[in-house]
């Protein structure tokens, strides 16, 4: 897939009525532009988008071969240049690799969980002690690159410091911006790469640690038959984010093959496209099933309880699974019978985004953050070692609908994170 791939179809400008709209970029203009970040690492392909409102054109931080590209733009267009590794973040230095004691890894510094390192995972530096210049009130993340008993090394440089980067701006709405002289100045780069870009990648293709600290245990242990006994007819999603996964589905599935809708319920989050496909749900409650008007068949089947998958062997020319990831308390079992049952290039798509049912959640998901969780479901596809062409792709900033139960209280819309791969 290509970072052009990628475009948005919400209808993301509800009223501009009061915005002075502009036909073509000026010195004076804002904008409104979808933002995406493209990346390789040494296992897959990878995508992080945003959608960046109020950009001021005169005040902001571009890159300058990304400025200098803008002057003229109108909406609809794109624009775009390739980055080498360290030309637009600070290049990876050895001075920013830190080795500690062991005893200088702070357990107690998150009042939620009690700490504990892990070969890959990412912390907050306050968390490491005894650093020169380092602060326990610093929240940004760094990494754990070697741990024995007695040391533990910390990369504190960024994890795209590495990468080659491609920038891509999409503009969707310009407008006249009235003269502006004060405000805050964004950096975009700063925008686009904090707080997640890069976390779901391993470092040097050592597979990361999300097994350790009873990684699958969870909340509620019970039966799962009993938590989804009585049916939730209700979105787990909102629109926009639920139309985006839609989109993603249209781009990456066959509109005429046979499809399984793992651990589905009422809504299968594929677009209209599909409605005369042949999809299949498995789910746990069939009164849920039976109201999904894109299946043709359903079954209620309790992976947790039972891995086996009871389909022949390569039946499916695509498999999804959408919000419900983070449930699978024996991912690698189920991972092989969904290989089992794939044909031979047919895709398998995980969806998510930042809501679930936190009792049935493995305790791994609460824990990660929510970039890390895209590296920990990899970890699913690189340990199963049938899948290749592997990629992610992230999409945040979304205006959060306006008839959605938490509008007014969250202003953007749910995230989507989105891991691929392909049957070997």
């Amino acid at each position: 897939m290509r970072i052009s791939d990628f475009a948005l179809v919400v209808d993301l400008v509800d009223d501009e009525t009061e915005k002075a709209i502009q036909d073509k970029i000026t010195r004076t203009s804002k904008m409104l532009a979808q933002f995406t970040l493209g990346w390789q690492s040494d296992w897959a392909t990878h995508i992080d988008s945003q959608l960046l409102d109020n950009i001021n054109v005169w005040r902001d931080f571009f890159p300058p071969e990304i400025e200098a590209q803008l002057d003229g733009r109108s909406a609809g267009d794109r624009i775009r240049h390739s980055f080498s590794a360290g030309e637009i973040l600070p290049q990876h230095t050895s001075a920013e690799v830190h080795r500690v004691k062991a005893q200088h890894f702070n357990r107690n510094f998150s009042s939620r969980i009690k700490l504990e390192p892990r070969l890959g995972r990412f912390y907050p530096k306050g968390v490491f002690e005894g650093i020169p210049g380092n602060y326990r009130s610093s929240y940004q993340p760094c990494r754990i690159i070697a741990i024995d008993d007695e040391s533990i090394t910390t990369d504190f440089n960024h994890p795209l410091s590495v990468r080659a980067l491609d920038i891509e701006a999409q503009i969707i709405c310009i407008w006249d911006a009235a003269q502006e002289h004060g405000g805050r100045c964004n950096d975009i780069v700063e925008m686009l790469t904090a707080n997640g870009p890069g976390m779901q990648a391993r470092h040097d293709s050592i597979a990361t640690d999300f097994w350790s600290d009873d990684a699958f245990v969870r909340q509620d242990p019970s039966p799962d038959d009993a938590f989804y006994a009585m049916p939730r007819l209700v979105d787990h999603l909102d629109k926009n984010c639920s139309r985006q996964i839609a989109e993603l589905y249209r781009r990456l599935i066959p509109l005429d093959g046979r499809i399984l809708d793992l651990m589905s319920s009422w809504v299968s989050h594929l677009p209209a496209d599909f409605a005369n496909a042949d999809i299949t749900g498995l789910g746990m409650n069939q009164h849920e099933l039976e109201q999904n008007p894109l299946l043709t068949q359903n079954l209620v089947h309790d992976l947790n309880q039972q891995t086996a998958i009871p389909f022949d062997d390569q039946t499916f020319d695509a498999i999804i699974c959408t919000a419900s990831i983070e449930y699978l308390v024996k991912p690698d079992q189920v991972f092989a019978e969904l290989s089992r049952i794939l044909k031979p290039g047919a895709p398998l798509v995980i969806t998510f985004s930042n809501r679930w049912f936190p009792p049935k959640a493995i305790q791994a998901w609460g824990h990660a953050h929510k970039f890390e969780r895209m590296g920990l479901v990899f970890e699913y596809f690189i340990q199963n070692g049938d899948f290749e062409n592997l990629h992610s792709y992230s999409l945040r900033g979304l205006p959060r609908p306006s008839n959605d139960r938490y509008a007014g209280q969250l202003p953007t819309s749910d995230p989507v994170y989105a891991v691929w791969g392909y049957r070997r």
